[in-house]
């Protein structure tokens, strides 16, 4: 069984303090994305996992994580096999590793016939990662407390379009929020503040990464005829532009918006929504470099 792995963006992301825990309260808007990896689950003899990135065929991968949890709570223990076909970068902020492990729960149910709900999902997910239960939701939802809290988020965002810039060198979580400064948090919670779309994690982020400041000034600067926005997503170090689908509309614009994606060495994406009875699926652009 082959399960579209899907990554997601944050299009903001605000930081407020910290937890009593000392973990980072936050204010995201996530948006799952038509970008992302394959994930296959058959039976076998042993439990195994083949991934074409050697470095992720570990013990330390979340899907085995997934499985441990899904046997905690199902007591359903045979064997299975993982194959894993990579394309998200790791370290992209993009929530790739998150995205592995809500698509193992989800095929897990599946190919068991456990019958858990989606919430119960959604619950066993936030063991495992602060992005895993978005995975659960339609695919556009509002995150709060450290971002593992999930909002319903019904303004599906099918009228932007997105091109994604990867980095070479990932960025560590840890690192990016343990170069956060009191200073850059949001003390503002109100729906304006949050419409800005800014990132916070950006200040930290590129204290230590000025190649990521500097890209983005340089992609502000060829996109700056569209007025678009340029972000980065989660903790880098993925940057992203989103503009409105409609600026296509016009057959001059639209060709000098995909001649800036080529120029610019971009992949064009679209914005995600979950089936209403079932998983991500994969739309036709999924392996295609913006063109």
């Amino acid at each position: 069984m082959d399960f579209f792995s899907p990554a997601k963006l944050n299009l903001f992301l605000k930081l407020h303090g910290k937890t009593s825990r000392g973990f980072h309260e936050m204010t995201t808007q996530y948006q799952v994305i038509d970008f992302g990896d394959t994930l296959c689950l058959e039976r076998s003899n042993e439990d195994t996992l083949i991934c074409n990135l050697p470095e992720l065929s570990t013990p330390q991968n979340l899907v085995w994580k997934s499985l441990q949890i899904f046997r905690d709570y199902t007591q359903v223990n045979d064997p299975v096999a993982w194959r894993l076909h990579k394309r998200i970068p790791i370290g992209a902020g993009v929530g790739g590793g998150s995205s592995n492990a809500a698509t193992a729960l989800y095929a897990l149910n599946e190919h068991f016939q456990t019958q858990l709900s989606n919430d119960e999902l959604q619950e066993l997910g936030k063991k495992i990662g602060m992005d895993v239960p978005l995975f659960f939701s339609s695919g556009s939802a509002i995150g709060v407390g450290c971002g593992e809290e999930i909002l319903p988020y019904e303004d599906y965002n099918c009228e932007e379009r997105y091109v994604l810039y990867f980095s070479d060198q990932g960025v560590l979580t840890k690192d990016a929020f343990s170069y956060v400064h009191p200073e850059d948090f949001s003390h503002r919670k109100d729906a304006i503040a949050l419409y800005e779309r800014d990132n916070d994690l950006e200040k930290s982020v590129f204290r230590f990464r000025k190649d990521l400041e500097e890209k983005k000034q340089m992609l502000k600067r060829m996109w700056s005829p569209f007025h678009a926005h340029v972000g980065m997503s989660g903790a880098g170090a993925t940057l992203f532009v989103s503009y409105p689908r409609e600026m296509e509309t016009d057959p001059s614009v639209a060709k000098a918006i995909h001649t800036t994606i080529q120029d610019s060495h971009g992949l064009l994406v679209n914005s995600l929504r979950k089936q209403s009875s079932g998983w991500f699926l994969n739309s036709d652009n999924l392996f295609t470099a913006a063109r």
